[in-house]
């Protein structure tokens, strides 16, 4: 029995020519190496106990091997006038996670890393191996397992000798940082300098093998980077492992989405649907950080940061992916017959080919705590520079206007929130956005925060009258006027369409009575946007409506609500006979629950310049260093999981925001709902706690103190006990991805 997965498939492409790629790779596996291929050589390879012996057994090639090489796959990232393909790095991994979806055996991996090494290090030496020749490369050197080497007639090895080898290595590998220059001599050997073992292990279809010797007087010498193909080899594989962590995430879902039980389908019992969504996070939070050490050339100085954060997330995924898709499947996971097992191994040879994630933690840190960062950006497309002038001079313009009467205009000009349309905003599609947000921070000019505003405007600008509009947005940018959000009930938090507060329709208008719980800026605030029920005998999410609230009418009532943080910022609102006039109903009477979901056409597009670390995690390593921690394993451990995180989550951002310009480009409005920012939504509030804890965790009994660090610490992991709450909680935004990205049926 097997799993075919969702239909539309999330891959490490995101523009057209990559993702026609990956479909194409995607239709060729399906074809020639459907899984009962890997599932006769399982059983072939199980049934003989070993792999192989010695190298260079044809035996451990699948059938499809000759017209794999014949399609030029190995070679993808080797360059056009060297015999390969011409395509880039990130070409190759585009490849390798299909690979790793379909589970096909062979050392493709292997190979394609072999080319790809010689080809950035040693294009002079791609004459020596025949097209069509296995090549493997000893990442770990003699003594130690190396992945597709039964097969391979050529083997690349760091070289051993004293004079040759990087300081402080004798049998392992040099260190991965090598952004100091620092290079390791490396040595390409034919099939008559080495021996090796074949072994099984969880995947026998791999051909791996244990190198026993080699024979350096053979070898043809070449240096490269210090690291660097260390960083490479765990990039591919890292590659791979997010095809298998796809395949089981997709199957999965499917199987809970169809599966009953207690006659229902067991993706609507909660803790199935969180086990789905979490591993669906975890899945592309690895990917994001694949996708970002895959754009990157292995020579740059910044990719041995990228390809740690990928080699820390990716195999880790597939094996946590794996166990987590047959604890899904149930006893039909724990069959023979089943594919699950069958990603399974493959998640477990690749999590364990791969350096455990603390060592690549401890790399993390090493790194970050010399000032190493990684520089996120972007490529602009080619028609940015003509609209960059305009946005450029109109910028200018504003800039050029005395600082005390700026803000009106930014206001009236649609500054303030250019992707709404005109003329609250500007009608900015995804890349003029980022232009303009580009131009002002080089221009020095600063946009006020319309606060809670920015979430009631919109329903306005859609669904309200044209007085309606007139009489409350321009007013409202200018920050003449000022709202709440008159949403949550004490009965009706994230289930919204559970509220109880009343509006009666009466001549003239409504009266209004009810309580709302948890509404910031109540007690300041000129207006409120009020979700209400007008027909009571209505559906759950019918006869509900929206009504603009005037907070200085009579029986309103608002209470300061003193959170645990000791403030009181959120407030409860009672309404008790309160008047609103029948011009203040926003859209139609009972369609009040269609204008609370209102998100505009186009999505807010922005990028953050600079590092990677955001500003939390910074703060962290900070601490740990004028503390003399970095040296505590324990510390180092959890700095370094944050670390890989905060990288993942901006390579997150930055994917969102390539999305929303490829589907600017392609004309289409830029609406949300990727997987990057629905994932990034919840991961990235977790994330931000686990920051505070972890200082608090630094400061020890510290934290008992009056000191500066403590209160600091202390009042940001009060204060961040509302991020998880506050616009739906943790818990639901998991149903929201499990129900909306994994199709999940709802409770």
């Amino acid at each position: 029995m097997t799993g075919s997965g969702i239909t539309s498939h999330s891959s490490l492409a995101i523009d057209a020519d990559r993702t026609v790629l990956a479909e194409v790779a995607r239709d060729w596996l399906a074809d020639k190496s459907p899984i009962q291929v890997m599932r006769t050589m399982l059983e072939q390879l199980s049934d003989s106990g070993s792999s192989s012996a010695g190298h260079s057994d044809t035996g451990s090639l699948p059938p499809f091997w000759r017209e794999l090489h014949e399609i030029g796959w190995p070679s993808l990232a080797v360059p056009a006038e060297l015999g390969g393909q011409g395509a880039a790095l990130a070409e190759l991994c585009v490849v390798l996670e299909e690979w790793g979806a379909a589970a096909a055996p062979g050392p493709f991996s292997a190979t394609a890393l072999f080319n790809t090494v010689l080809a950035l290090w040693a294009p002079e030496q791609l004459c020596e191996v025949v097209d069509g020749e296995s090549g493997a490369v000893a990442v770990g050197g003699v003594g130690h397992v190396v992945d597709g080497a039964v097969a391979a007639q050529w083997l690349i090895v760091a070289s051993q000798r004293r004079e040759d080898a990087h300081p402080d290595t004798d049998t392992e590998l040099p260190d991965a940082d090598h952004n100091l220059g620092d290079s390791t001599t490396w040595l390409l050997i034919d099939s008559r300098g080495f021996e090796t073992t074949g072994i099984s292990g969880p995947d026998p279809t791999r051909g791996t093998a244990m190198l026993d010797s080699v024979d350096e007087e053979v070898g043809i010498p070449f240096s490269a980077p210090t690291g660097a193909i260390e960083m490479l080899s765990h990039l591919l594989w890292s590659a791979e492992a997010l095809g298998v962590a796809r395949w089981c995430v997709e199957t999965a879902a499917e199987w809970a989405r169809e599966r009953e039980q207690f006659g229902r389908p067991i993706g609507q019992f909660q803790a199935v649907k969180h086990r789905c969504a979490d591993a669906l996070c975890r899945l592309e939070v690895a990917r994001a950080a694949v996708w970002d050490a895959a754009r990157l050339d292995a020579n740059d100085p910044q990719f041995s940061l990228a390809a740690s954060a990928a080699a820390a997330l990716a195999p880790t995924a597939a094996f946590e992916c794996a166990k987590d898709a047959i604890q899904v499947l149930g006893g039909i996971g724990y069959t023979w017959e089943h594919d699950a097992h069958i990603y399974l191994r493959r998640a477990t040879y690749l999590k364990f080919l791969s350096r455990p994630s603390t060592h690549w933690y401890e790399r993390i840190v090493s790194q970050a705590s010399v000032g190493t960062r990684r520089e996120m950006g972007i490529d602009l497309p080619d028609d940015a520079a003509g609209l960059r002038d305009r946005v450029a001079s109109e910028v200018a313009a504003v800039a050029s206007i005395d600082r005390s009467e700026r803000d009106p205009v930014l206001a009236d000009e649609g500054w303030l929130n250019p992707h709404w349309p005109e003329p609250w905003g500007r009608g900015a599609g995804a890349l003029e956005q980022l232009l303009i947000n580009e131009e002002l921070r080089g221009a020095k000019v600063r946009r006020k925060h319309l606060g809670v505003a920015g979430w009631v405007l919109p329903t306005l600008i859609a669904h309200g009258s044209e007085d309606q509009q007139q009489r409350w947005i321009p007013a409202s940018l200018r920050q003449e006027i000022t709202w709440c959000q008159l949403f949550s009930e004490p009965g009706a938090g994230s289930d919204l369409a559970s509220l109880t507060s009343r509006a009666e329709v009466v001549d003239g208008g409504f009266v209004l009575n009810g309580q709302k719980v948890w509404t910031t800026m109540a007690d300041q605030s000129d207006f409120g946007l009020c979700l209400a029920r007008t027909d009571p005998e209505a559906d759950k999410h019918e006869g509900i409506s929206c009504l603009v609230i005037d907070m200085a009418s009579p029986g309103v009532d608002v209470r300061p609500l003193r959170e645990l943080t000791g403030f009181a910022m959120f407030n409860e609102v009672f309404f008790d006979d309160v008047f609103v006039p029948l011009d203040c109903l926003v859209g139609p009477l009972h369609g009040g629950w269609k204008c609370a979901r209102t998100t505009l056409e186009n999505e807010r597009v922005s990028m953050a310049a600079g590092s990677s670390f955001g500003p939390g995690v910074l703060a962290l390593l900070a601490l740990a260093e004028t503390r003399g921690l970095l040296e505590d394993p324990i510390v180092r451990s959890q700095l370094g999981a944050l670390l890989v995180e905060s990288q993942a989550l901006a390579a997150l951002g930055v994917r969102t925001t390539l999305r929303a310009l490829e589907r600017d480009a392609g004309g289409n409005a830029a609406k949300s709902g990727s997987p990057e920012s629905s994932v990034s939504k919840l991961v990235g509030v977790e994330h931000v706690q686990r920051i505070q804890e972890a200082a608090l965790e630094m400061l020890g009994d510290e934290v008992l103190t009056d000191s500066d660090a403590a209160k600091q610490w202390f009042a940001g992991f009060l204060g961040n006990r509302a991020l998880s709450i506050a616009g739906g909680t943790s818990e639901i935004q998991r149903n929201v991805i499990a129900e909306r990205l994994l199709g999940l049926p709802r409770d």
